[in-house]
């Protein structure tokens, strides 16, 4: 397989989607305002849930099979990314006035800050050594059009449909097809 000009692997795209998360975790450092708050916590939600689709479906199957102990490296990985989504979804409850607001999201920062060094640490060095190059441009052809069907989706409503809903129920369930 050769790369087609702007194509990356899967480490490349995924290291990308780590920065983007981290900026928006800076740019929460620096907003002051309520309403500025929670924007960013709405797109940190959607870029995490969107991130976190593309590699359970992609990376962490290729984990499990080319690392050495890919099982635990991909549960240890994935269940940082359910610990994500469920303080995505503490948060989706709270104004960002309440005085819980900030310590979640800073509990939030340290769950993603710990899984990008994992991955980046581990995960992506391990890839490289025991992947091809055009076995690892492939894997971040499958997650970059992952991606890319995720940010063609429609922009969600603002409300939940039905009770119990979550932001990152609802971008989760866009993503998968799921409840269409």
């Amino acid at each position: 397989m050769t790369a087609m000009p702007g194509q990356r692997d899967v480490v490349e795209l995924l290291t990308a989607d780590h920065r983007q998360v981290q900026e928006l975790f800076d740019g929460y450092r620096n907003a002051g305002d309520p309403a500025q708050r929670r924007r960013l916590v709405e797109r940190i939600t959607v870029e995490v849930v969107r991130h976190s689709v593309a590699e359970e479906a992609h990376l962490y199957p290729t984990v499990r099979t080319a690392l050495p102990d890919g099982d635990e490296v991909a549960d240890e990985e994935i269940e940082e990314l359910a610990e994500a989504a469920r303080i995505l979804a503490d948060l989706d409850a709270l104004d960002p006035r309440d005085r819980e607001f900030d310590p979640l999201v800073r509990r939030l920062m340290d769950v993603v800050s710990m899984h990008i060094r994992g991955e980046e640490d581990l995960v992506f060095p391990e890839l490289r050594e025991r992947l091809t190059p055009e076995e690892l441009l492939a894997l971040g052809l499958r997650v970059g059009e992952t991606t890319a069907a995720a940010r063609a989706a429609p922009p969600l409503s603002p409300e939940a449909p039905g009770p119990g809903r979550t932001l990152a129920d609802r971008v989760r369930d866009q993503l998968t097809g799921r409840g269409r």
